[in-house]
């Protein structure tokens, strides 16, 4: 609109005041703006959303109207400039609008975004048939979706062998678009299973990773999963699986965890340690005198009714006998030895560690010196004091020790004699006779031989397991009652201490000799806590078994 004033100069009317002349008038136009609808641009372009603050706002935007065409005004954003396909956030009366950190997080991923950082998510208000201008505001949003599994489904079946113990079953992957974003966060991902229909009621942690997609797991592994879940062995059953994934803020330890669809697969087991069991074993006074404890077993080898054991006799006396019972026993009548009779004359042996074996099919025994142990300058100055003694593992048929190490070289030999010792030529884990030395580094380790194939390995131990305190070594003035590892469970980290006799008093477990790592049991339920309250004990002799196979809920036994 258009308005005309007269204006008279200050110079003309100056002019006529003075002259007296005639009035002189200049007409001018005034423009003034067109009514509009104005979207304000907000102080900030960038938008953070932590999901540690869900109900805070996440952004205000106001506005002018002139036009006045409406009272009710519809807040829209889109993912491109154009509003190809734009969302209705909300409605409101007011002149500015506020949403909530989850309900706008939510809005940008039901858009079908799928990076997370610097989103452009472009905003403008309508009413009556009127729209503002448009602005721009770059997001950073957190994942709402859960990851989904990309090499397992429901059905899959898998059959696992001893055979393959120690090869790979699966490698469970998955997908998750956080992971390809450029956020400075970490994501930790941790596979679960459980038995079908129990909602992981029980649930049993298969493995873990940080901001990685993918565990992979043997058929040691899986084989064990499944038959905790409640799967016989040597049978096929359902183990139902899922994906948890954890993001934790930093500031406030807030947890965003997202958790898969459930998979059920099909697992047939096996197991896990071989059956060498048998009926027979040695009784006497050289063994266990006379059955004061249970007879030394016999085992299994791949010729039926040949059987073998390896055993540490004192001087003494010893027979054979069946199911720790006298009704079937077996002696030797023979002068020289080497033929097996029932009810037949006890046997004389001088103490040492043999090999005894037994043949059922023709009546004999046989029995040698037999020890297998570890040699160098890593390990006893190549012999200047005994070897590092190896024990037979009937439940895996290979021998193990537990042994301490130097910077040095070794060997593995038999009866402390260089007759038969072996050597590693081609530094493979496959030992030659007579070959070469094999470089060690100091340290702990399981020693584990299998003289079926001839093949070894030195696994690091970090921690060696002991009982000390005031109820044994008066709190450590001599070393601590020292745990063996239980190889009937040789995927669980198992720890067990026979017959130790302890006095009244109190008594904790801890590693190495060393108060560094220590546990006991403040709240007498079983579970250790690290640098618990000590443990009360009675007088008696006890057996103590240590389970670390969940490290961060260790439990122990007392009988």
């Amino acid at each position: 609109m258009k308005k005309y004033l007269k204006r008279v100069s200050y110079l003309l009317l100056s002019l006529t005041l003075l002259l007296g002349s005639c009035e002189v008038e200049d007409s001018l136009t005034l423009t003034s703006p067109e009514a509009a609808f104005t979207l304000d641009t907000p102080g900030i372009s960038s938008v953070f959303l932590n999901f540690a603050l869900p109900s805070n706002p996440a952004f205000t935007i106001s506005w002018q109207d002139e036009l006045k065409a409406g009272s009710d005004y519809t807040v829209e954003m889109a993912t491109d400039a154009e509003f190809t396909s734009p969302i209705t956030l909300g409605t409101t009366t007011n002149s500015n609008f506020s949403m909530t950190v989850s309900d706008f997080n939510d809005a940008i991923n039901n858009a079908g975004v799928t990076n997370f950082r610097d989103v452009a998510v472009y905003m403008r208000v309508q009413s009556g048939g009127n729209t503002s201008n448009s602005i721009l505001l770059l997001v950073t949003t957190y994942p709402v979706d859960a990851p989904a599994f990309a090499s397992i489904s429901d059905g899959d079946s898998f059959v696992l062998t001893l055979d393959n113990n120690d090869l790979e079953a699966v490698n469970v992957t998955w997908d998750d678009p956080i992971l390809d974003s450029t956020l400075s966060i970490d994501i930790d991902y941790t596979l679960e299973a459980a038995a079908p229909n129990t909602s992981f009621a029980d649930v049993i942690e298969v493995g873990s990773v940080r901001n990685m997609n993918a565990i992979s797991l043997t058929n040691s592994q899986l084989n064990s999963v499944a038959i905790q879940s409640g799967i016989a062995v040597d049978a096929a059953g359902d183990l139902e699986m899922r994906l948890r994934s954890v993001i934790t803020d930093a500031a406030s330890g807030t947890v965003l965890e997202r958790t898969t669809e459930t998979v059920t697969i099909n697992v047939t087991t096996y197991l896990t340690v071989l059956d060498l069991s048998t009926t027979w074993g040695i009784v006497g006074s050289a063994a266990n005198d006379w059955g004061a404890t249970p007879d030394l077993p016999f085992f299994k080898t791949d010729v039926d009714g040949e059987l073998v054991a390896y055993v540490n006799l004192v001087d003494g006396e010893f027979k054979f006998r069946e199911n720790n019972d006298w009704s079937n026993n077996l002696g030797s009548d023979s002068a020289t030895g080497g033929s097996v009779t029932s009810n037949g004359a006890n046997i004389a042996v001088s103490a040492g560690s043999y090999k005894i074996g037994l043949d059922l099919n023709n009546m004999t025994y046989s029995i040698e010196n037999f020890s297998l142990g570890i040699v160098g300058s890593a390990a006893n100055d190549w012999g200047a004091t005994p070897d590092l003694m190896l024990e037979y593992d009937p439940y895996s048929d290979v021998f193990r020790g537990l042994v301490t190490l130097t910077d040095g070289e070794m060997k593995f030999r038999l009866n402390n004699d260089w007759g038969t010792n072996w050597g590693d030529d081609g530094v493979d884990g496959t030992l030659d006779p007579g070959g070469a030395n094999i470089a060690a580094t100091a340290g702990t380790y399981f020693a584990t031989v299998n003289l079926n194939d001839l093949t070894y390995t030195l696994e690091p131990v970090t921690n060696v397991w002991g009982l000390v305190g005031g109820a044994y070594n008066d709190w450590g003035a001599t070393a601590d009652a020292q745990f063996r590892r239980d190889w009937s469970k040789p995927f669980n980290d198992v720890w067990i201490l026979e017959n130790v006799t302890l006095i009244d008093g109190e008594y904790k477990f801890r590693a190495n000799n060393d108060w560094g790592t220590n546990y006991g049991d403040s709240d007498g339920d079983g579970v250790l806590e690290l640098n618990g309250g000590n443990l009360n004990t009675t007088a008696g002799t006890y057996t103590f078994v240590l389970d670390f196979s969940d490290p961060d809920a260790p439990t122990y036994t007392k009988n």
